[in-house]
């Protein structure tokens, strides 16, 4: 089902059917939406020049050209979606001219079969997801799930721009983990604003992870924590999820800032590890002893305490760098 728009103002007129005559009104068309777009925001949709402006200015005119490409990209969604949808009735009619009554009967129970199955492995999934945020992290037994930590105590610092960009990570991040076979504990921690308001029109609060207004440190004890930073001295070579939570810094990955989450570990006097990218560098592909990576398919996996595996898994075009 295609996102319900977050700007009406800019939205195209549905057709409306007039009761005299049957006669309907012609479709908006792009151009009257570019024509409405400007008119609002005073010509910042297609002339986007921040020259000479002030830094709110800028800011509004950036807004205004984000609104409006959303709302471009829904448009085309919803078509797109449309002709998915037409191109599978013709050809499921068309399988259904070529086979008999029997065939036809014999398939259609195939196909419910299928949906049942797929009905109860998304359940079962749930249930996976729900029992790993219930019971992660230490404390919580042998069979806890692996604790993750996205702190956002560095939110507050950040222009509305990459507010907007964490967001995005967050939600891909909660996305991934709710599909994973073993998820993990997503955890936000140092919740609150600005970042809760910059969030709210991503869809915050259907994200599925545990928010908490306080620090890793203080919510888990600072013993509990490991900090994950390129700048680390030591790599992490194995995860302990009855008693270690691993916490990665809340910080839009377009630049790197050095010595940021180091110093954020120590501040705290917590552990700080860096992943095992110069060791594994080889494996991977790299050059020896290389400390950076662009990913797109990232596992880190390790052993607990009994041996048995503990993993997890994103799927973002990242700059990794230990």
């Amino acid at each position: 089902m295609a996102e319900k728009s977050n700007c009406p103002h800019l939205e195209p007129e549905k057709d409306k059917r007039i009761s005299e005559g049957g006669a309907t009104e012609p479709e908006t068309t792009w151009n009257d939406i570019i024509d409405k777009a400007n008119t609002q925001f005073n010509g910042s949709v297609l002339n986007p020049s921040t020259s000479g402006r002030s830094h709110t200015k800028r800011d509004e005119v950036w807004e205004a050209r984000r609104r409006f490409n959303n709302l471009r990209r829904r448009e085309k969604a919803k078509v797109s979606h449309k002709a998915r949808v037409e191109a599978a009735r013709v050809a499921q009619e068309a399988l259904e001219a070529s086979m008999s009554a029997e065939q036809w009967a014999e398939w259609r129970e195939a196909q419910e079969a299928e949906r049942v199955q797929r009905i109860a492995a998304e359940a079962a999934q749930a249930e996976r997801l729900a029992a790993a945020l219930a019971t992660g992290g230490p404390g919580a037994g042998p069979d806890s799930a692996l604790r993750i930590v996205i702190d956002c105590s560095f939110s507050p610092e950040s222009p509305p721009k990459e507010l907007r960009s964490l967001c995005k990570q967050i939600e891909n991040s909660s996305a991934i983990n709710k599909r994973y076979p073993r998820p993990a504990c997503l955890t936000l921690t140092s919740w609150g604003e600005p970042l809760a308001s910059a969030a709210a029109p991503c869809g915050a609060a259907g994200w599925r992870l545990v928010k908490l207004e306080e620090g890793p440190a203080e919510a888990f004890g600072p013993t509990a924590v490991v900090v994950l930073s390129p700048d680390a001295a030591e790599p992490l070579l194995d995860l302990d999820s009855e008693r270690c939570v691993y916490v990665i810094g809340g910080i839009v990955d377009r630049t790197h800032r050095k010595g940021l989450t180091l110093k954020y570990a120590e501040a705290r006097q917590v552990e700080c590890r860096r992943l095992p990218i110069a060791e594994h560098a080889e494996q991977l592909g790299l050059g020896k002893g290389t400390r950076k990576w662009w990913a797109r398919h990232l596992r880190v996996e390790g052993r607990d305490s009994r041996g048995r595996s503990n993993h997890c898994r994103l799927r973002v075009r990242v700059l990794i760098m230990a």
